[in-house]
């Protein structure tokens, strides 16, 4: 295969969906889409879902189907990763939308903001977007996307249509994998392209980026640790020296439990185990990532679910 890390150019940039038929796995949400163009009369938009599964691609798309051309003179997209706080709604946000805008027939008389990460916001900052969408609705269209509903206070819900976007299912990632192998004329094997649609945990995204910057080791790309299946041996022949030296490797080597999470999921599924017992590590699993997801120690939670195997399992 050739190398394509000197390749500059960012494949899941080049290979964005260009028409809203490209939108991977995403067909109520099209038809719905399109007939708002029909009438055109755009409504406040709330993506959410996944990352890497098209939100940012569907808003982008439909501009380009509205203004044409000209698209992004008409939009401005913010992501609220980088300031979660107020000042992004009242020294940015709120800048642009309240901006006039040229009268063009062409044209509907708004433009659009993009508020990407929408879920990172702080509860006083999502606040005072509810205002300025309030008060600027009819120059500016709004479309906010995130990944976490929960995180969303409830009254933004009550201006905007909301659509969900599922998962890529793996059937989809793999034909446009595919279709991007044929168009940078490269050879990838099967077991290559099964790999990284697993590790891709349905991002078409992330599998895009792995694709790109393939090189012999994939798993230490995706921050996957390669020999997972070793610790598990470890764990049935309660081999605790050994244990320890692969947690102690694991850290060393830089690689990140939160990432290891699925991989265990499915070991753990896949094992010649009573169901019960599957069923208590599983539910201890689960427990670990709620505890990383709140950024609890990696290290702590890592001896949590061996020290829990060693005692069920027989």
């Amino acid at each position: 295969m050739m190398n394509t890390l000197t390749n500059t150019i960012n494949w899941s940039e080049k290979y964005r969906p260009i028409t809203l038929d490209d939108i991977c796995n995403q067909d109520n949400i099209i038809n719905s889409l399109k007939n708002i163009l029909i009438t055109k009369n755009l409504p406040h938009l709330i993506f959410y879902g996944p990352s890497g599964i098209g939100k940012t691609s569907t808003i982008l798309t439909l501009a380009k189907y509205i203004f044409g051309d000209d698209y992004i003179n008409h939009i401005a997209e913010f992501n609220a990763s980088e300031d979660r706080g107020i000042n992004i709604i009242r020294d940015k946000i709120k800048l642009y939308a309240k901006q006039s805008i040229n009268i063009n027939k062409n044209f509907p008389p708004w433009k659009i903001i993009i508020l990407d990460d929408a879920d990172t916001l702080t509860q006083d900052a999502q606040y005072a977007l509810r205002r300025i969408i309030e008060q600027y609705s009819n120059i500016t269209r709004f479309c906010i996307i995130f990944n976490n509903i929960n995180k969303i206070i409830g009254p933004i819900f009550s201006r905007f249509a909301v659509y969900r976007f599922k998962p890529i299912n793996n059937t989809n990632i793999y034909n446009r994998l595919k279709y991007i192998i044929d168009k940078e004329q490269i050879t990838v094997s099967e077991t290559l392209l099964n790999k990284i649609i697993s590790i891709s945990d349905n991002d078409l995204r992330k599998a895009i980026n792995l694709l790109q910057n393939y090189n012999s080791n994939i798993d230490f790309l995706s921050g996957y640790y390669p020999d997972i299946n070793i610790l598990f041996t470890y764990i049935l022949n309660k081999d605790t020296n050994n244990i320890h030296t692969f947690i102690n490797n694991f850290f060393n080597d830089g690689y990140s439990l939160s990432l290891q999470i699925k991989l265990f999921f499915d070991y753990i599924l896949n094992m010649d185990l009573e169901c019960n017992i599957k069923g208590q590590i599983l539910n201890i699993i689960i427990e670990v990532d709620q505890s990383l997801n709140k950024g609890c120690d990696e290290y702590i939670n890592f001896m949590k679910i061996i020290y829990f195997m060693l005692i069920v399992i027989p």
